[in-house]
């Protein structure tokens, strides 16, 4: 069964900036952003879903990216995936032939649609397409940094657990290293000794701030130190490797993709592996699990950014065995739109991958309906 068309839907969001310390960091959520509503027909009419951007930034170059696998995809057939994953792949980033970031995510947005797609037409859960199986997945709750100070986490870790989560994970931002060590102290005490921890600064430390602030976390029992510097900083890692107990995960760098990855399987160094579906799309997220399994690491998934992508994230960590955790991005509205179905937690604080056909999320018609700006039809 071949893939006869390719539409996308354009649509424009004005998202709320949220806290006192969005204009201080990386990775800010806020203002208009523009995502694209992906649509792949299969020449028997079932069409297989995905949303082309995250939930920041503009996403218009991503969008058009798409254009430039029409050639590779259209005709072919829906279940071949992994062969086109392959072709991709293949294609040497930033040369001549030039294959951006963008690229990687416009294609991980087609990847995942095709999975749609295929779950769909065989009337079964993209989990089973993979050989999993429904289970309860554990999530940590998470913000963009919004706090300037100590307390503004501490009341921050209040709403994490009054939402029944067990973990989370903070976003400290540009907090000097004092405030943070004072923070880290002061969440922990809030929350007791078995609640768990993590601290993403997204790599905006250097090596020393590294250690200090790890120092604090070793003594504070955190379950990991995620991206305190650059991903391709091997000599810097390696050092706070060897001080610090805190595993270290790495990366959520947009830069980090399937082939950076493989550089750290031979080092023990970091203990945890990152990837998610926004840029490896469903195929390559697996590969990349795989990986990890076989070095007897974990694979910790992170957001996807959009509702097809964070559902995506849940059907492959249903499918792996390295994976313990899924990334609850707040607030939830920055993510989920479009849709008639959300991602909920039960009252444990776990989430489950919808028992549906595909990756089991209905479009909701009206709203793209009210929110479309643009529409982009391949044949």
């Amino acid at each position: 069964m071949k893939i006869k068309k390719i539409e996308i839907d354009i649509v424009e969001r004005n998202l709320e900036f949220v806290g006192d310390n969005v204009f201080q960091s990386s990775g800010v959520t806020g203002g208009i952003v523009h995502q694209g509503i992906l649509r792949i027909f299969a020449e028997n009419g079932f069409e297989g879903n995905c949303i082309i951007g995250a939930h920041r930034g503009d996403n218009l170059s991503k969008i058009n990216s798409v254009k430039n696998f029409a050639n590779i995809i259209l005709s072919d057939s829906v279940f071949s995936s992994n062969n086109i994953w392959h072709t991709l792949i293949k294609r040497p980033k930033f040369s001549i032939n030039r294959f951006t970031n963008d690229d990687f995510s416009a294609f991980s947005s087609i990847d995942v649609a095709i999975w749609d797609l295929k779950g769909k037409i065989l009337n079964l859960p993209v989990y089973s397409l993979l050989g999993g199986k429904r289970k309860k997945i554990k999530a940590y709750g998470t913000y963009q940094p919004r706090h300037t100070d100590p307390d503004g986490y501490v009341k921050e870790s209040n709403e994490i657990k009054n939402l029944n989560l067990q973990a989370y994970k903070i976003h400290p931002g540009p907090m000097e290293t004092k405030k943070t060590i004072s923070m880290v102290e002061k969440v922990r005490k809030n929350l007791g000794r078995e609640f768990i921890l993590m601290i993403d600064p997204n790599n905006s430390y250097d090596v020393k701030k590294s250690l200090d602030v790890g120092e604090a976390l070793d003594e504070n029992n955190f379950f990991w130190f995620e991206d305190p510097i650059s991903w391709n900083d091997l000599i810097g890692i390696e050092k706070i490797f060897s001080k610090i107990k805190t595993p270290l995960a790495m990366s959520d760098q947009i830069d980090f993709n399937y082939k950076e990855l493989q550089k750290y399987v031979y080092h023990p160094y970091p203990q945890i592996l990152r990837g998610t579906s926004r840029k490896l799309g469903i195929t390559g997220l697996m590969k990349a699990c795989t990986i990890a399994e076989s070095k007897n690491k974990l694979c910790e998934i992170g957001t996807g950014g959009n509702i097809f992508f964070n559902m995506a994230n849940i059907h492959v960590t249903s499918s792996i065995n390295n994976c313990i955790f899924y990334e609850y991005w707040m607030p939830t509205s920055s993510a989920d739109f479009a849709t008639i179905e959300k991602i909920n937690l039960d009252i444990k604080g776990n989430v489950f991958a919808s028992e549906k056909p595909g990756l089991g999320i209905s479009l909701d018609e009206n709203w793209i309906k009210d929110n479309i700006v643009d529409k982009i039809k391949i044949f």
